[in-house]
């Protein structure tokens, strides 16, 4: 039987890595009491709101000193060489959909954005984007309840 190596996977985090990388956040479904699993079918998020571009990206390892924390994975530290593990950054900004209830995530690689927006934009609304790209990670949220004076930060942990 055949196996993706470490070495392999490395290789796909590292391909992931070069793509654009955006985090779209969505309304999901207002009737959920707790969050539903994820469908492991779907290509887009329920009721996408918006998404922003990647803040940061790192191949990271295991380490009970490092300086990055999962929820439910663990601590890590950042490194130089190609690992099977990429850490992604999302920092949303207070005037993100500032009234919005977000109850879904998800990764997407290859987002297209419409031309001619202002250079320096980060985050993006539905109307603003093309081609939404292919979603690569979802997780279904307890509700969070955004207001104009918070700012939503996001870290990700995925392993390949």
């Amino acid at each position: 039987m055949a196996i993706l190596p470490r070495s392999g996977r490395a290789a796909i985090a590292k391909a992931i890595k070069t793509q654009t990388i955006h985090l779209a956040w969505g309304l999901g479904d207002g009737a959920w009491t707790t969050p539903p699993d994820e469908d492991a079918e779907a290509t887009s998020l329920i009721a996408e709101v918006g998404r922003r571009e990647l803040t940061e990206s790192a191949f990271v390892v295991p380490d009970e000193e490092g300086d990055i924390l999962i929820d439910g994975a663990g601590t890590f530290s950042r490194t130089t060489e190609e690992t099977n593990q990429i850490y992604l950054s999302f920092k949303f900004d207070a005037t993100d959909a500032p009234t919005a209830v977000i109850r879904e995530i998800g990764v997407f690689i290859g987002t297209e954005i419409v031309s001619g927006l202002p250079a320096g934009q980060k985050y993006f609304s539905e109307s603003q984007i093309v081609e939404p790209g292919t979603l690569l990670q979802l997780e279904n949220k307890v509700p969070v309840y955004r207001a104009a004076n918070t700012r939503e930060s996001f870290s990700i942990l995925i392993t390949f």
